[in-house]
């Protein structure tokens, strides 16, 4: 009779637990840094999120020239939403749009990210859609996390967004990680307008907690691309056009070839961050075809977290002790400084593509900038600019500088 007993209350406990085992898993939600939902086995993770970053630009005495030197205007910078889910672990995906101030066709949502990602093991990935290319630290972090107000000159010579295929992982346990891809080269959100297409690859090596270098390149090919479209060198900051290349019957045709390095250093409070890169067109125009311009640029950029935190990679920075007027905390507030410079080839003035007498070669940028984070998902970041041309830049009016001071305030919340 025990035995009999003994059985029936483990066929009871044993079909219990298969009944248990063929329910669906429950769904939780909680709220950290977004809306998450995840599944009690652990298959599904859920993550809704978006920023909203809003700017004011000042040009000090600005001259009056829209076309060349951008109004002091606020702006909405960025206002994006974004979901991301990750299914058995090891797939995830990822949509995020974007709702910036421009022009009224801008403000019906841009598609940003738009990829899947399959995350077989930490030493190999493949991710497809559209994402950012694997090339130059600066664009690659989220503007989020980026230490200035807006990137540097710099980020004028670098690709962005595209739709293509990218394998990466990690080796060596996070020593060497590599990033390999296949692009249209067109851009976001657009068909690839040849049958060529754009390879980029970077390689970077992590040998000590917190020190970082890498070298990226990246190969591809236009067709007929009107210079104009192609050649944008205005200033991020302060939104100065320093030269000016809309000329008509200039067509980027040929190899676009860019090579970069990184070095990216994050100490205790403190962080130092360099970077070089050069991009090298070939362009056909009326009385010339298979000519080459090319362009350098490079930015050094310092950070301390005076209030003690410590400074880590492409992240937020976290207060130790978020503000809170009646406990008399400030949250957290770093100091950042960065000299940066972009310089293009005296051949745009030879093949007459910009007129030397008007326009200038490059720029060398200062900025000082201060970011306060009261909590880690708001930001403020006051930064004093100061760009110097190589030559005077001529304004519609006749007037012509050598340099212009301005300021740049963001104001951001991100979940």
């Amino acid at each position: 009779m025990k035995h009999l007993l003994a059985t029936g209350v483990l066929l009871v406990a044993c079909a219990r637990a298969q009944a248990q085992s063929q329910e669906e898993p429950t769904i939780s939600a909680s709220f950290k840094d977004g809306l998450h939902f995840k599944s009690s086995d652990g298959n599904f993770d859920g993550h809704i999120g978006g920023r909203l970053v809003t700017h004011f630009r000042d040009v000090v005495d600005r001259p009056e020239q829209g076309a060349r030197a951008s109004s002091d205007t606020f702006f909405i910078r960025q206002a994006r939403l974004e979901a991301t889910f990750t299914f058995w672990k090891e797939w995830e995906v990822k949509v995020q749009t974007d709702f910036p101030t421009g022009a009224a066709s801008s403000t019906t949502g841009t598609l940003q990210d738009a990829w899947v990602l399959w995350k077989h093991t930490p030493e190999f990935n493949l991710r497809v859609g559209q994402f950012k290319q694997p090339f130059s630290q600066e664009e690659t972090t989220s503007t989020r996390f980026i230490d200035f107000a807006e990137r540097s000159a710099l980020n004028r010579l670098v690709p962005a967004r595209d739709i293509g295929v990218m394998v990466g992982g990690r080796l060596f346990d996070g020593v060497f990680d590599y990033e390999l891809s296949v692009f249209n080269g067109q851009g976001r959100a657009i068909l690839d307008g040849n049958d060529e297409k754009d390879v980029a690859a970077r390689l970077r090596l992590s040998p000590i907690q917190g020190l970082r270098v890498g070298v990226a390149g990246s190969l591809g090919r236009l067709d007929r691309v009107a210079a104009p479209t192609a050649l944008d060198f205005s200033t991020p900051e302060l939104g100065v056009l320093f030269l000016d290349t809309t000329l008509a019957s200039t067509f980027l045709d040929g190899e676009r070839v860019r090579l970069g390095a990184e070095l990216s250093w994050a100490y205790g409070p403190y962080g130092l961050r360099m970077e070089w890169a050069q991009r090298a067109d070939e362009v056909d125009g009326p009385a010339f075809s298979d000519e080459e311009i090319a362009a350098t640029a490079w930015y050094a950029a310092f950070t301390w977290i005076v209030t003690g935190e410590k400074k880590a990679q492409e992240n937020r920075v976290t207060p130790a002790e978020p503000f809170d007027l009646s406990k008399g905390t400030w949250g957290a507030v770093e100091l950042a400084f960065r000299v940066a410079g972009l310089e293009i080839d005296d051949e745009i003035f030879d093949l007459g593509l910009a007129s030397a007498a008007t326009e200038s070669r490059g720029v060398t940028t200062f900025t000082l900038g201060v970011n306060w984070w009261p909590t880690q998902n708001v930001r403020v970041s006051p930064n004093v600019i100061l760009e110097r041309f190589d030559d005077d830049v001529t304004f519609t009016a006749g007037d012509a500088e050598d340099s212009l001071p301005g300021f740049l305030v963001r104001v951001q919340m991100d979940f």
